[in-house]
Parts: structure tokens; sequence; C-alpha cells
């Protein structure tokens, strides 16, 4: 761990947020093609709650109405991803604020929403006054017999061979070319509290895992990464199940369907979560997790350095495509335009892909 001071430079909280978000509900998608898209969900765990035409809205087992959208549309994107706040004055603050105005919301559980957009353009949807839906049926987690503790006799470990069930999405992973700005953003608007930071070897912050500001009440480790990119991109979306079953079966269902593989299963450092990475039928990557930290407001932010080995603590190595840092035609052209108005930047954008490469493999300045 990087130490505050000389080393990793401070990512303070915010002193005054304009709200405090509280849960993150839902991802959404647009896609070319709902019905492929549902069999990729369903085969991954997830339940219908509601399809029109052009709209996909997929559950949990939680009380969330939904925590997967899907717009039909010509391209294959992440559109924006719905918060929850804990007041209806909450809702108006945003509005007020941002130039905004409520609405009523679409999809199941209804409500209240204030559409916004963070400062790369991303739509962020506020909701209050949804009607929550009845939880479904979630299997017992699986207990297991250790040499100081036997808690099953005479009994049996059979997990049916199915879809596991999705309870909740836990946390989604942002890129963004500019990332004091971002994260600044999110922690000054909706209280997300750092807790971990990513720092080059110089001590820069260049991303972030954030949390939830619930005060005692512990929270999951982070519910939004904020990371800095050459582009402005959703990563991954993370969904929890029950246990290490659940996402061992989780493979065993999806590698017998095709689907492309990413990463997994291993546990990660940060957030310590089990872990098993697949990529629908366009390539965006979805995680199984379970067995995650849990954090309350008084936890403190830790300072690591940004590199492979900070991404896990067992497990396959990391593989070559999972993070895509390719130097396409695309992107070398956006860094040679930010280099010619911005050069420091392209410095901190190379050093991060290089803290990122495999050794031998830096791209020199």
């Amino acid at each position: 761990m990087l130490k505050s001071g000389p080393g990793a430079i401070a990512l303070p909280r915010s002193a005054s947020p304009l709200v405090k978000a509280k849960q993150l509900l839902y991802a959404h998608f647009e896609r070319p093609d709902l019905d492929m898209t549902e069999r990729y969900l369903v085969d991954f765990g997830l339940v219908q709650a509601m399809r029109s035409e052009n709209e996909l809205f997929m559950r949990g087992t939680g009380t969330a109405p939904y925590i997967y959208r899907v717009t039909r549309g010509r391209n294959a994107r992440f559109l924006g991803m719905g918060l929850s706040v804990p007041n209806a004055e909450d809702l108006e603050r945003l509005a007020r604020r941002f130039g905004s105005r409520v609405e009523r919301a679409p999809g199941p559980g209804g409500g209240a929403v204030v559409h916004l957009r963070d400062p790369d353009g991303v739509a962020v949807h506020v909701h209050h006054g949804f009607v929550e839906s009845e939880p479904l049926v979630v299997r017992s987690q699986i207990l297991h017999n250790a040499p100081s503790l036997t808690v099953r006799v005479n009994d049996t470990q059979r997990p049916k061979l199915e879809p596991p069930q999705v309870t909740k999405l836990g946390h989604l992973v942002l890129e963004t070319p500019d990332f004091n700005r971002s994260v600044r953003w999110y922690m000054d608007t909706f209280g997300f509290i750092p807790s971990d930071v990513m720092c080059l070897a110089d001590g820069t912050p260049v991303g972030s895992f954030t949390r939830l500001d619930r005060g005692s009440e512990p929270t999951d480790h982070h519910t939004v990464f904020i990371a800095m990119g050459m582009e402005s991109k959703v990563d991954h979306v993370a969904f929890e199940v029950v246990d290490l079953d659940a996402v061992e079966m989780g493979q065993q269902v999806l590698m017998a369907k095709p689907y492309r593989h990413a990463w997994g299963v291993g546990r990660h450092l940060l957030g310590s979560q089990i872990f098993d990475y697949w990529r629908d039928p366009w390539g965006q990557k979805h995680e199984h997790y379970a067995d995650g930290d849990l954090f309350d407001a008084v936890q403190p932010a830790g300072y690591h350095l940004m590199d492979r080995g900070g991404l896990y603590q067992w497990g396959p190595d990391l593989p070559d495509d999972f993070i895509d840092a390719r130097m396409t035609p695309a992107r070398l052209w956006r860094v040679l335009k930010l280099s010619i108005k911005d050069k420091a930047r392209v410095k901190l954008l190379l050093a991060l892909k290089n803290s990122m490469a495999r050794p031998g493999r830096q791209w020199q300045r």
C-alpha cells in the first residue's frame, strides 16, 4: 500500500455532497437483438421483469424492480445507469442544480426520476418512490465443512446444474479520459466515498473504488469504480450471487453455451470478491461475484500501486485481452489530438497503459 503524503496524492471525500445515493439500481444498454440479449441474460441468471417491442427489463432475486434495462437500437453500447436516493427532496435538489426536471419513471416499479449526464455524457437516472418487487426465493448459502468446524453430517452438497441466481447489480466500472473531473463529480453529486485509490508510481491517482455512504450501515466495498482510460466507456457490470458454488456453477452452465469466457475463477485483491467474467454476444464483460468486503462510512481510503498484480490474489493470470488497451487507429488519433492541447494527460495515459502491461510490452514516450 502506498503512503499518503509524499507517495500517494490524497483523494478527499466530498465535504458537502449534493445528495447521498442509496442504491445502484440498474445498468442500461442498447442492443440490436432483444431475443439474443435475453437468452444470454437468462443463462447468466437474470429473470425477465417486463418486455415490450423495444424494451427489455431484467431483475434479480432482490426487491429492485429491475437491475438491467435493454433498449432496442442499431448499436451495441452502454447507455447509462440508475441510482436511487432516499427522499423526494433529493430529486428536486438534483433537478434544480442541473436544470433538469422530475418526471415519471418508465418501466417496472414506476415512481419518479431525474435524468442527468455525468461530465463524459453518461446518462445517470436518479429514482425515488418506485414500488419494490416481491423478492424471489433464493437457495440457502452452502455451508462448508472445515477442520475446525463441522456443519454438515450425514448430508450431501448437490447444487443444481442451472444458472446461478443473481441477487443484485453490485457495481460497474467506468473509464474516463479525465479521472479527476469524473470522480469528483460522482463524489460531490452523490456522496460516493473512496474505498481504495489506485495510483501510478509517482502517487498520481488514476482510479478509485467508490462506495455508497450509508453511515454506520455497511455497504459494498465499491459501487462504482472510476478509472482513467482513453475514452468514456463501461468496462464491466458485476452481479452478486449467493456463494462460491454459485460462481462456479455459473461458469459450468455458461461453458456449455456459445459465450466467450473473459477471466476467472479467482479472488480479487481490493474488494476480495470471488469472481468470474463472461462476455455477452457483443463482447461486453459481465461478472458473477460472491463474498465481497463490506465497509461502513468510518473506513478510510487505502492507496495502492496500479499494476496487474493488484487485481487478484489467486486465480488464472490476467488475460491479455481482458483490459482493452489496444492502440487502435481511432485511439491513436485521439491521443495525437489530445497531445496538442494536453501533453500532461497523454503522459498519464501512457504511464497507465504501461503499468498494466506485461514486462517488455511497455510503450515509450
